[in-house]
């Protein structure tokens, strides 16, 4: 499929506006990085703050404190979007996305010529260099490293279209990262860091994309096909694609409550949306519903991320001692 030469042109692209205020840009930014809010924004927010909050399972913090990780919010989504900012220029500036997106994506900045692919390489090359400094300072900055190599692994090199299975192992390697980074911002950089135990929870989570990355897969199969990328739908069939979330979904839904030994009421927590998750995998087969299984599948992750606080509650009775105890009784006498 042929596109036509403006769109894949090094130079601004016919249409553009020559005047652009920074509101332009900033939504321009926005549209870069919104269709990826529900599967790294919110979810590897999430994890930060729920890892935190559980306190000791995690990290060397045996006592967070609720206001303080709350407070740290903020910071956490900021180095969450700000690294997805960047993978997302480094991703939708290349010729083979640009076609992907005029297929699946359109409205995105560059197929709708909001910028040039020159604009976004430029950009890019602007952000790297202030995100590691920025890192350095705020905490995640080995992370940061770590997304960097991943993303030009990822792009550069076609890590991405190559083989499903090299696609999901990196993809794995950025949500450690970003579990990972959240957690060491979330808890106090400089002042509290990840424990023994967290290798391993973070390895699980790996495993967790690994086997099941593909779900997202599943709805952009037409564009997936026109770049030539090697998916596990494209290469074995959405049946078989499907039945290997269905699988590993449940069996994570077991393995994760087993891992931290939590009651009934911990596997009924990830059982359940597992289960939805199982069901519109294999009987909703059109591509709206597959997007609607995907973002399913998305709040069953963030289920995950709050099986150490469900596991380790013990903040929230430090918080509402506290707020106990400051509040004065009334001098009777």
């Amino acid at each position: 499929m042929a596109l036509p030469v403006d769109i894949l042109s090094e130079k601004p692209m016919l249409g553009m506006s020559k005047k652009r205020s920074v509101f332009y840009h900033l939504h321009t930014l926005y549209i870069f990085t919104r269709n990826d809010f529900k599967v790294i924004l919110y979810p590897q927010t999430a994890v930060g703050i729920f890892q935190a909050l559980a306190g000791g399972l995690l990290t060397t913090n045996n006592t967070p404190d609720l206001m303080f990780i709350l407070s740290r919010l903020p910071l956490v989504a900021f180095w969450n979007w700000f690294n997805l900012l960047t993978f997302n220029l480094a991703n939708q500036r290349l010729p083979n996305s640009i076609l992907e997106d005029n297929l699946n994506k359109p409205w995105r900045p560059i197929p709708s010529q909001r910028i040039s692919p020159d604009e976004a390489r430029l950009l890019l090359l602007f952000l790297l260099p202030v995100g590691i400094i920025l890192t350095y300072f705020m905490g995640g900055f080995q992370e940061t490293i770590s997304m960097i190599v991943l993303t030009w692994m990822y792009n550069d090199l076609g890590g991405g279209d190559v083989h499903y299975f090299v696609r999901n192992l990196i993809n794995a390697g950025g949500f450690i990262s970003h579990a990972s980074g959240s957690t060491a911002i979330a808890a106090g950089f400089g002042l509290y860091e990840l424990n023994d135990t967290a290798p391993y929870w973070l390895a699980i989570i790996g495993g967790i994309i690994l086997t099941t990355m593909q779900v997202q897969d599943i709805p952009d199969m037409e564009g997936d096909a026109a770049r030539g990328r090697k998916t596990l739908p494209l290469v074995y069939g959405g049946l078989t694609a499907r039945i290997s979330v269905a699988v590993c979904v449940m069996a994570w839904s077991f393995i994760c409550p087993a891992f931290w030994s939590v009651n009934m009421g911990g596997y009924l927590l990830l059982v359940i949306p597992g289960a939805v998750v199982t069901y519109c995998t294999l009987t909703h087969r059109s591509v709206s519903a597959d997007e609607a299984t995907y973002k399913i599948w998305c709040v069953w992750l963030i289920i995950v991320y709050m099986l150490p606080l469900y596991k380790n509650p013990e903040v929230f009775s430090r918080w509402g001692n506290g707020v106990l105890t400051s509040v004065k009784r009334p001098d009777l006498f």
